[in-house]
């Protein structure tokens, strides 16, 4: 009888490749023209700069995002990873609790370079990469996530391996191995949210998936069934985890693919994804009632129970902390508006103003929205955020959010990803260098090193 590995392994191999259809694409370009633009936007900033003069000495075929460099793939695909998760302006998925397109999209792009493949191979190893992080997250969670791990670190790692073993042209047996190999190297602490780790996750997850997939092309072994038995990867990671589950649910992968439903949420403000809710309510409360932050005696905000235990920078201290503050994002959003990237600089977050409303900020998990709640818990960033504001001329003024703009039921439009890509690409690559890059993302006979060389910003050396 076939292992569970291998089981899994011919849906990878055989079925989910047979299923890639125009839907999946066109998702898939969308994740695209998404992961680029927020990797632009980490263009420059002091952890790409260090991740650089250490990742990219020895010469390779792989491109660094838009400068250039080129290197070893394993290098070029931990830089990018980093690059597009910096700001955490990336694509979020809710069943997978995590980002998919960081820890993914630069392993996919680096051998797609080394194999000269055209874009069209590689959105279709991108799809079933992202089907593999998207299920796993399905049946590793909520432990997984509870627990502590970072879920783009850990599952991105699998959706890294699986579609690198793809792009090489991996047989059965070597996916086995580099399935091993990468399980020991899957790891990542929702501790590090808040700094320079955090998008390092993605980084590293990128490039182990496109290190296990070449160790194993090269003969390298690692244990045949990582996803099956006592210590296998489920047992580690999950306390809910079962081998029937996953075997049982891989008749339904690819149909449909989750990159198409439910979807991935694009983010139209570049921080942490359940913060997105309150940044509405707080746009919401401006729209109505045109408040100014003077205007307002009290703050009072409720959430699910995994708030609190994620966001965990009340008061930060610097830019990275407040992307992944709720007080700060709720106190942001009054002062900047919808924030931007300039909501996010270290000088932002420590503006007077900020600490002040962030005095007058309250979060508040009630019984309904509790971890005793099985809906829940199943889906704790699900859930509606309400914000109340006291004025100081008394009065009470709500606003609840259910679904934020960006997610599949809300979605963003494809102007708005343009306008996305554009803004985030501009500086690197001016107005027209933006569009034609925009406008080759919808070639798919385009060769990847092609576009790569497109996204190169102009004038750097």
């Amino acid at each position: 009888m076939s292992s569970l590995t291998s089981r899994l392994i011919d849906t990878c191999r055989v079925t989910l490749p047979a299923r890639v259809g125009r839907a999946e694409l066109d998702a898939a370009t969308a994740c695209l023209i998404d992961s680029l633009a927020a990797a632009h936007a980490a263009y420059g900033e002091a952890p790409i700069a260090l991740l650089r003069r250490l990742h990219t000495g020895a010469v390779g075929p792989s491109t660094v995002i838009g400068f250039g460099e080129q290197t070893r793939p394993a290098d070029a695909a931990l830089v990018n990873g980093a690059m597009v998760s910096l700001q955490l302006f990336d694509d979020n998925q809710a069943q997978m609790r995590g980002h998919p397109s960081g820890p993914l999209l630069p392993a996919v792009l680096a051998l797609a370079e080394l194999q000269q493949l055209p874009l069209r191979e590689a959105l279709q190893a991108f799809v079933v990469g992202y089907e593999v992080e998207c299920r796993l997250g399905t049946l590793l969670n909520p432990s997984h996530y509870e627990i502590g791990w970072h879920a783009t670190a850990t599952q991105g790692t699998f959706g890294a391996v699986v579609a690198s073993s793809l792009i090489l042209g991996l047989d059965a047996g070597q996916m086995a191995h580099a399935l091993g190999i990468a399980a020991s190297m899957a790891g990542g602490l929702r501790r590090n949210f808040g700094s320079m780790t955090m998008s390092l996750h993605s980084g590293l997850a990128a490039s182990n998936g496109v290190r296990a997939a070449q160790l194993a092309a090269g003969g390298f072994t690692a244990d045949t069934d990582i996803f099956g038995g006592a210590m296998g990867l489920g047992a580690v990671f999950s306390r809910e985890w079962s081998d029937r589950g996953l075997d049982d649910s891989l008749k339904t992968w690819g149909a449909p693919f989750m990159i198409v439903s439910p979807g991935a949420t694009f983010k139209l403000y570049p921080c942490g994804r359940p913060p997105l809710f309150a940044i509405d309510c707080v746009v919401e409360l401006q729209r109505q009632h045109g408040l100014r932050p003077q205007d307002i005696r009290r703050i009072r905000c409720e959430v699910s129970y995994m708030y609190p235990r994620t966001l965990i920078h009340a008061r930060p201290a610097n830019g990275l902390q407040g992307k992944t503050s709720l007080e700060y994002c709720i106190a942001a959003s009054w002062i900047d508006g919808p924030p931007t990237l300039a909501s996010f600089t270290d000088e932002a977050v420590r503006r007077e103003a900020t600490s002040r409303l962030i005095d007058l900020i309250e979060v508040q998990v009630p019984p309904h929205l509790s971890e005793n709640v099985p809906a829940v818990r199943k889906a704790p960033f699900e859930q509606p955020v309400m914000v109340e504001v006291t004025t100081h001329d008394g009065r009470v003024l709500q606003a609840t959010v259910a679904v934020h703009k960006g997610s599949p039921t809300n979605p963003a439009t494809a102007d708005d990803l343009r306008q996305k890509f554009i803004g985030c690409t501009r500086p690197q690559l001016g107005d027209d260098g933006a569009r034609a890059a925009l406008a080759a993302m919808n070639d798919e006979t385009l060769q990847v090193s092609e576009l790569m060389g497109l996204l190169t910003a102009r004038g750097v050396a």
